[in-house]
Parts: C-alpha cells; structure tokens; sequence
C-alpha cells in the first residue's frame, strides 16, 4: 500500500455476476470515503477468471451504480495514468513480475496436480493438521523441472512463504491483526496458463495505482497477509 498523502480507493468488483447488496455497500463506503477526504476514487475490473464471467456482468456494476449516483476519477471508461483499468488487460504488467520473483527465488515453479493437492489435503485434514501446502515442489532442481515438463506438465507458481514470521497489519475497525506465517504455506501466484491469481494482481495494482486504503469486506481479512507478503 502505497505512502502517498492523497487518498485513493478503489472498488473492484469481478464480473462474474450482477451487482448485489453486498457491492453496493463496498462501493459506497469506498466512494463516501473518497468524496470526504478529497480523494480518487477508481472502479477496478478484476476479470482474470474468465471461465466465471458472465457477459453483462460488468456493465451491471457500472450501470448500477451510476443508478446509485456515484461517479469515479479513473476506470474502465475515465481513463487514468494507472490504466489499464481491467486486469484481463495487465498481463503484461503481470508476467515480468512473476518471473523477478522466480528469478530472485522468491516463487517457483509448481507441478503437482489437483489429485495429489487433494490427497494432501485430505491427509493433513485426517491428521489433524491445518490443510496447506507441503512445499513439494520447493526445491525441484532444474534438471527436475525440465523432467515434468517433458512430461507434458505445466507449472503453476508459487510464492515462497517465509518460516516463522508474524504479519501484522492495522485495521481500521479491528485494529492491530496477526497472522503467523507457518499457517499460511506456499500460495499460488500465477495458474499452469500463466494467468496470475486473485492475490498477486490485486497486491500488485494496489501498489502500482498508489491506492492508500482498502475498504472491502471481512472475508477479504484472511488474504491480507497473503497481498503484503506479495
């Protein structure tokens, strides 16, 4: 989250179905808290998965809340400096930082299939444990690599969790909140098609639009360490 003194919020809805109650509200908040403090306010499409979207699905968000009376300072149609304002239009922002990230071992590269991710999960369940990613494939050599993929399979990249961290972030409403690093496991960044997954492109527009504060709802807590990880 960038240190900029001007306020700029965003509210970035994923097109896979039509405005709610729920939207509504998120959009709201975020536009009253733009407007008080003299800020941007900036509509966000996240479309990265498009096997959920539906084809009216952002004309719905945008429609709607110009119903509502709200009006945005950058998106999809007031274009901006932070543009593209679709993150199905940013891939190209998307890949050179996936691949820093490999290159820096910060990430790498993942070929288990869904099959053995549910079997370890199922396991892990059956033990006790909290379900989360082994790490398996952490330290596949290349030559390893190489192997799986002249086998035909794709990676998916992860991004390396550190060990024995505590992430803490201060919430507006819940104040100070901590999450230990041990729980969370080796997350994807980026599917075996290359398109990068909810956490990476939201921590990476964040950043680059200068977005000062995240107003979203309390299901959004659990990524939070995940994004500043990022």
């Amino acid at each position: 989250m960038s240190e900029t003194k001007r306020v700029r919020v965003r509210y970035a809805p994923s097109p896979t179905g039509f405005l709610h109650i729920g939207n509504a509200r998120t959009a709201l908040f975020n536009y009253l808290f733009a407007r008080h403090n003299d800020g941007d306010f900036i509509i966000r499409i996240e479309d990265t998965d498009a096997k959920r979207n539906i084809a009216d699905g952002e004309e719905s968000q945008m429609t709607n809340l110009k119903w509502l009376g709200m009006d945005w300072d950058e998106g999809v149609d007031v274009p901006g400096k932070y543009g593209p304002y679709r993150q199905s239009e940013r891939q190209a922002i998307y890949e050179p930082l996936i691949q820093q990230l490999l290159d820096e071992g910060l990430a790498y590269k993942c070929y288990c299939t869904e099959e053995e991710l549910d079997a370890e999960r199922e396991k892990q369940k059956a033990n006790g444990e909290m379900p989360r990613y082994s790490g398996k494939c952490r330290h596949l050599t290349k030559e390893q690599q190489a192997e799986k993929e002249a086998q035909g399979f794709k990676p998916s990249i992860r991004f390396k969790v550190p060990a024995n961290e505590t992430i803490t972030f201060n919430d507006m409403v819940k104040d100070d909140v901590s999450f230990e690093s041990n729980g969370i496991g080796d997350f994807v960044i980026a599917k075996k098609d290359g398109i990068p997954t909810y956490n990476f492109a939201v921590a990476v527009d964040d950043h680059l639009m200068e977005i000062s504060h995240v107003l979203r709802g309390d299901d959004h807590i659990s990524n939070t360490p995940k994004q500043i990880l990022i």
